[in-house]
């Protein structure tokens, strides 16, 4: 009976270990997991804030050249105040008028430009989050891999 006993208690003891072991494991695996999904959203958020930031600037020089442009406008439409011809008020006015659709068609330019690097950011802003998503459901994957594993060992021993 004691041997019985002694036999039943040392199985039990070598599958409590085995269990542990795979706790042990499967918890390793999680903690890994759980850096690997930080490590892919820090970076996936680094590059949002990169995008962000190019965005930004794209617009900033799209206001810049949309400020010359106009700058330039105004110019060639003081030159009719100054006019003390009829004829180079009318010559200053034609001038004006040009300088003004130049200066039209330079800042929709600017702002198309600014507008496709906006585009652009947030495209890549969208590839680098659908990555780190990608990334952590391969590290909560090869986790569960690694649990269910460890649970099939610990029940086989």
């Amino acid at each position: 009976m004691k041997k019985n006993v002694a036999a039943l208690a040392s199985a039990m003891l070598v599958t409590t270990a085995f269990a542990q072991t795979a706790a042990t494991d499967s918890g390793k695996a999680q903690l890994k997991a759980n850096n690997e999904k930080a490590e892919a959203q820090a970076t996936a958020n680094k590059k949002k804030a990169e995008a962000q930031h190019d965005a930004a600037k794209a617009q900033a020089s799209a206001n810049e050249d949309k400020a010359s442009a106009q700058a330039d406008a105004n110019k060639e439409a003081a030159k009719v105040a100054q006019a003390t011809t009829p004829e180079q008020a009318s010559d200053a006015r034609g001038d004006a008028t040009k300088a003004q659709a130049k200066a039209n068609k330079k800042k929709h330019a600017a702002q198309s430009k600014a507008d496709q690097k906006k585009q652009d950011a947030a495209k890549d802003a969208n590839v680098a989050q659908a990555k780190a998503d990608k990334e952590k459901v391969e590290a909560q994957s090869d986790a569960n891999k690694t649990a269910a594993d460890a649970k099939v060992d610990a029940a086989k021993k």
